[in-house]
């Protein structure tokens, strides 16, 4: 089983990267550290190369700022790297993360699983979804499947089939990668959540929003409701092709 933990983490963020770096080893966990695409870095040929305005703002109700489409490219880098070496899955990290003192555990516990999923949730955003049904992973871990996917992209594991499926729908990158991954059924993912979420956000501010505040990009309320119905409609007629969660019991 070929398998790895990536670390994305910006060159100047030598603080985030000595906080992961602790709590990794004291793990015992090895690691790669992947730098983060600094989004004011990019030229305009380079984001007009993975980001087409009109495409965004048909799938989403602002227009992406230079972080989000900095941080959604690091992540395909990532997914890259995996196709590249031929890794059965992946652990990728964001630097803003509290790992949880089980997750070597859970690392072996995925490991043993069926290769049949994609993309698996751990961590959460502001709200807690709710959960459809649940297998046992550990003593102390569930893992679910979701209707709706919790938001942020702080921590999850990515299979290769996932990688690879992630990669087909990646450009024009058309919302931030947070968002997007909630869209499972356009890319025909099998995601999973595990539980209690093994990585949680640290207390440091948001580099995205350091760039450019997500908030104060302009918005569209009318588009944003017509998105809002249109995502609630799908994932309930799409709820038939969540994947089986049985199929993964050892």
């Amino acid at each position: 089983m070929q398998f790895k933990v990536f670390v994305i983490n910006l060159d100047k963020s030598t603080e985030r990267m000595a906080f992961m770096r602790q709590q990794l080893e004291l793990l015992s966990i090895d690691y790669e550290r992947v730098p983060a695409v600094y989004g004011k870095d990019l030229d305009d040929a380079e984001i007009h190369a993975v980001f087409n305005e009109k495409a965004n703002l048909a799938k989403y109700d602002k227009v992406l700022n230079v972080g989000e489409i900095g941080c959604y490219l690091s992540h395909i880098n990532c997914w890259n790297m995996m196709v590249s070496q031929g890794l059965d899955f992946a652990l990728i990290l964001e630097d803003d993360s509290v790992l949880n003192p089980e997750l070597l555990s859970l690392i072996q516990s995925i490991s043993q699983l069926p290769s049949s999923w994609d993309y698996i949730k751990l961590c959460h955003g502001r709200k807690q979804k709710k959960v459809i049904d649940s297998i046992e992973l550990t003593e102390l871990f569930s893992l679910s499947t979701c209707l709706k996917l919790p938001s942020s992209t702080r921590g999850q594991f990515v299979s290769l089939s996932g990688a690879q499926k992630l990669l087909a729908s990646a450009t024009p990158i058309t919302r931030p990668i947070d968002i997007d991954i909630q869209y499972w059924y356009e890319k025909s993912l099998a995601c999973y959540v595990v539980k209690p979420f093994p990585v949680l956000e640290a207390d440091f501010e948001s580099e995205i929003c350091t760039l450019e505040n997500r908030n104060n990009a302009k918005k569209h309320p009318v588009r944003r409701i017509w998105q809002k119905v249109c995502f609630e409609a799908n994932v309930r007629i799409n709820r038939n092709k969540l994947p089986d969660i049985n199929q993964l019991k050892r």
